[in-house]
C-alpha cells in the first residue's frame, strides 16, 4: 500500500515545486525610481543703474527759535491778539507794550539835565575864550591851564557827555517798552497777559521761524560712502545737497515733503556707529491740498545717495545669512557664490563685482542644496 502511494506523493510534490517556480517567474521586481531634480525659480541677471536710498527717521523742529524777553520792567498795558500760541507774525510787529510812565519821566529829566549841561558848557567855553584873550593882552609867556580855565572847561565837557549818555539810555529804555517780533515766524508760547508785572530780562514768550524747518537724521557711518558731503560741519554747496523726501500720516492721510541735506552735525558715535545729518525743508510754499510742515512731527526720511552704475539688484530671498547665493550653470548644476554686498534694503540687495550679466541665480528657497546639485530651472 505504501509502495503504491509513494509515486503519487512524488508526483504531487513535483507539481507543487513547478507551480511555485512558475509563480516566482511571474513576479518581477519593481525598478528603483530615479528622483527628479528639484524645481527652482531662477532669474537671469541684467545690470542696472541704481540710485542709492538711505532711510532714517526724525522729528521736525524750527531752524531758528527765540525766547522773547523784556529788557525793561513794568506793567503790561497792551498785548496783541496775534501774540498767541500758533499765530503768525511779521518782523517788527508789536507784540506787547510795557507801561512807560516812569520811563517817560526819566527821559524828560534826562533832557533837562542835558539842556543844563549844554548851557554850563557854553558858559565855561566862553569864559575860557575871555581868559585866553586877557592873557594875550597883559600876560607874558605861556599861560597855565588854570589861568585859561581849562580844568573848568573839561569838567563841563565831561558833565555834558554824561548828560548825553543819560538821554540816550533813557530813550533806549523808552523804546524797549514796545516788544516786537525779531523776524517773521510763529508764536510758540506766551507767558504774559494784560496787567502782568514783569522784571527786566524776564521771558514773556517764545517764537520760531516758520519758513524753514530742520530735521536731524541719524544714519549709519557705512552709508557715508554713498553721500558726497564734507565732514567738517560746513554748509553744503548746491552740488553737494542731496534730496531728502519725508513722509508721514498727517491730517488723515499720507503726506510727503521734499527738502535737502544741509550739513553733517557732530561726529560718529563710537558705540552705535551712527552720525547725524541735518536736512532743511522750505516751508514758505503752499501747494494745493498740501498742508505746511508742522513742528514736532515724527517722519520717515529717504535720502538720495550716489548713482551706482552697472550693478545688480538681487532679491533678498536669494541671499543667505552668510551673503551667499546659488548660481545655476549651463548644465543646470548649482554653484555657491560668495557676494560682497554694496547696500542692503528690506527686499533686495545691491551687488556689483561678484556676478556677471546673463548668469542665472536661484531666487526661491531650496532645502539641502549643495554645490554640484542638479536642479530643474523655472524662469520667473
Amino acid at each position: 500500500m505504501i509502495t503504491k502511494i509513494r509515486p503519487v506523493l512524488i508526483i504531487a510534490f513535483s507539481l507543487l515545486i513547478s507551480y511555485i517556480l512558475w509563480f516566482l517567474g511571474q513576479v518581477q521586481p519593481k525598478p528603483v525610481e530615479e528622483l527628479s531634480p528639484p524645481d527652482v525659480i531662477i532669474e537671469t541677471l541684467t545690470n542696472i543703474d541704481h540710485q542709492i536710498k538711505i532711510n532714517s527717521t526724525g522729528t521736525t523742529k524750527p531752524l531758528t527759535q527765540t525766547v522773547l524777553n523784556s529788557e525793561v520792567g513794568g506793567e503790561v498795558i497792551y498785548r496783541s491778539k496775534k501774540f498767541s500760541e500758533g499765530s503768525s507774525v511779521i518782523v517788527g510787529e508789536i507784540l506787547a507794550k510795557i507801561d512807560d510812565t516812569d520811563l517817560q519821566l526819566q527821559y524828560k529829566n534826562a533832557l533837562l539835565q542835558l539842556a543844563n549841561a549844554e548851557v554850563q558848557y557854553s558858559v565855561q567855553l566862553a569864559e575860557t575864550e575871555v581868559a585866553k584873550k586877557a592873557w594875550e593882552e597883559i600876560g607874558e609867556g605861556d599861560a597855565s591851564d588854570l589861568t585859561l580855565k581849562k580844568p573848568q572847561l573839561k569838567q563841563a565837557e565831561a558833565l555834558l557827555n554824561v548828560a548825553n549818555a543819560q538821554v540816550e539810555s533813557a530813550e533806549k529804555k523808552l523804546n524797549k517798552t514796545e516788544i516786537t517780533a525779531p523776524y517773521t515766524g510763529r508764536i510758540q508760547s506766551v507767558n504774559i497777559d494784560l496787567g502782568t508785572t514783569i522784571l527786566p530780562g524776564q521771558p514773556i514768550g517764545a517764537m520760531y521761524t516758520s519758513s524753514e524747518i530742520e530735521i536731524t537724521l541719524a544714519v549709519k557711518d557705512s552709508d557715508l560712502q554713498f553721500l558726497s558731503i564734507p565732514m567738517d560741519g560746513r554748509k553744503l554747496n548746491i552740488n553737494e545737497k542731496s534730496d531728502v523726501l519725508i513722509q508721514t500720516f498727517y491730517k488723515g492721510e499720507n503726506q510727503s515733503w521734499k527738502g535737502n541735506l544741509e550739513r553733517v552735525d557732530g561726529v560718529i558715535d563710537p558705540i552705535t556707529r551712527m552720525i547725524n545729518l541735518i536736512a532743511i525743508f522750505k516751508n514758505d510754499f503752499i501747494e494745493k491740498d498740501k498742508p505746511t510742515l508742522p513742528i514736532g512731527l515724527f517722519v520717515e526720511a529717504e535720502i538720495d545717495g550716489v548713482l551706482l552704475q552697472d550693478v545688480f539688484k538681487i532679491p533678498s530671498s536669494a541671499i543667505s545669512a552668510e551673503n551667499t547665493l546659488f548660481v545655476v550653470d549651463k548644465n543646470n548644476n548649482l554653484e555657491l557664490r560668495k557676494l560682497k554686498i554694496l547696500k542692503k534694503y528690506n527686499d533686495y540687495v545691491i551687488v556689483k563685482d561678484d556676478l556677471k550679466v546673463g548668469e542665472r541665480i536661484v531666487i526661491s528657497k531650496l532645502s539641502n542644496a549643495s554645490t554640484g546639485m542638479t536642479v530643474n530651472p523655472i524662469y520667473q
